[in-house]
């Protein structure tokens, strides 16, 4: 019966160590082997992979039952109550998880190196582990500003002292905090059912990740926020919070359906950041144009940015979700992406002359803005023109501040006119000082 199988996992399974290497896609489902063998650490010992994504050892233990430890004692005097509920932890979307991960049912208190709540346990398999993560997570960001945002990545040591509880149990999560750097969150973990001790574990250890206070609306409710900022002119500017690779990595999964991260994961690495960039900036402009449109919350995997056979960016609905006519232009600079949306001209095919942006860095203060501006306003037109690697020649007919009116020959043979902003931005604080000059165009002058 199930009590039987588990007092034999129990008995098997004192202790295990185990690492985290990598992501498991769990949607679409795929095969994983799970392979278990004799350890070289020992008689007693065996090792287990999961795939190329995780492994354990795991000490058997010498008998059944084996000596519990004292719970930890209470120290009110090193606690507080919460500023939230186990509710708002879901309702808030301070944890992102669904119903069958939702286990964490109170949050009892708060410290400066401690937190102590109740998991009712879930059925899901894995569910109650997950969930101390989940209150652990809680604490961090319930006490931290920045870099906030944590997985698990491995766990010292854990020893089991029972059968895992069956779903509805309620278990006691003590956890002590014992180390926090930039990069790493490390704590031991008390679980607690009838008072007495089911499972220790020391060294559970999460990766930090790069974020900012101004991405958290966006972690939290990712269907009614965007990373990118609106500017005058209908285009969005969005900076690069996230500059290691494996903050990088949960950014795209976060941003990009299934068919986008293959494309990611094809693309050359060296530009893999400057194309995550453009595409997340295409899609917060789309999302950005429905939002000003009158629609509701649309999630960013719901945009699906493609190119065409000439590299042209053009954008479709996905997870049931169809959109309007729109053309998009994207571009991309050292720590910058950009974006432009506007609604395709009646009777006009997605292969015409369309929107146009781009972005150019500024080097040489003042000295070097006309030549870097010209540089934009010549991709820009490109862009608007279809015209990957390279840039039309064009003539200025007319100029004001911030604008000039250019013409250009078009494939068809003959001048087409598209009116050309620019304006200069720079890189926000906490990131490399850096300047840019930033033109678009919606189309052709005639469409205007």
């Amino acid at each position: 019966d199930g009590g039987r199988a588990g007092r034999s996992r129990a008995a098997r399974g004192r202790r295990a160590r185990a690492r985290f290497g990598r992501w498991v896609t769990a949607a679409p489902a795929a095969e994983v082997a799970v392979t278990v063998a004799p350890s070289p650490e020992g008689p007693d010992r065996l090792a287990v992979d999961f795939g190329r994504s995780a492994h354990a050892t795991v000490q058997l233990a010498p008998r059944y039952p084996y000596p519990r430890p004292d719970p930890w004692p209470a120290d009110p005097a090193a606690e507080r109550a919460p500023d939230h509920t186990a509710a708002q932890l879901y309702d808030e979307r301070w944890m992102f998880h669904g119903p069958a991960f939702q286990g964490v049912s109170e949050i009892t208190a708060i410290g400066a190196a401690r937190v102590r709540g109740v998991i009712t346990t879930p059925a899901a398999p894995g569910a109650l582990l997950d969930n101390v993560g989940q209150l652990l997570g809680y604490w961090l960001m319930a006490t931290r500003t920045e870099r906030t945002v944590v997985f698990p990545v491995g766990m010292r040591r854990i020893r089991l002292f029972g059968p895992h509880p069956r779903p509805g149990t309620p278990v006691e999560c003590l956890i002590r905090v014992v180390a926090l750097t930039d990069t790493t969150l490390e704590a031991d973990v008390q679980l607690l059912v009838g008072g007495e001790v089911w499972a220790r574990i020391d060294g559970w250890q999460d990766r930090r990740f790069d974020n900012h206070p101004t991405t958290r609306p966006v972690e939290r409710f990712p269907e009614l926020n965007a990373l990118s900022e609106p500017r005058p002119g209908g285009w969005v500017l969005l900076h690069e919070r996230w500059p290691d690779l494996a903050s990088r990595d949960l950014i795209m999964r976060n941003h990009l359906g299934g068919v986008e991260r293959t494309a990611y994961e094809r693309h050359a690495p060296r530009g893999r950041r400057q194309w995550l960039l453009g595409r997340i900036a295409a899609k917060d402009a789309v999302r950005r144009w429905l939002w000003a449109h009158g629609e509701g919350p649309v999630f960013p995997a719901e945009v699906q940015v493609c190119e065409d056979a000439r590299g042209r960016p053009y954008v479709l609905g996905a997870h049931g979700r169809t959109l309007p006519a729109l053309d998009v232009s994207l571009a991309s600079r050292a720590e910058a992406g950009v974006a432009l949306v506007v609604p395709r001209p009646p009777g006009r095919g997605g292969g015409g002359p369309g929107p146009g942006i781009r972005i150019e860095e500024l080097t040489g203060g003042t000295a070097g803005l006309e030549g870097t501006v010209l540089r934009a306003v010549r991709g820009a037109v490109a862009e608007a023109e279809g015209v990957v690697g390279g840039g039309p020649g064009f003539t200025v007919l007319d100029a004001g501040p911030g604008w000039l009116l250019a013409e250009v020959a078009s494939a068809a043979g003959g001048p087409r006119r598209y009116r050309v902003h620019s304006v200069r931005t720079a890189n926000p604080p906490g990131l490399p000082s850096r300047d840019y000059v930033v033109a678009w165009t919606t189309g052709p002058a005639d469409d205007e």
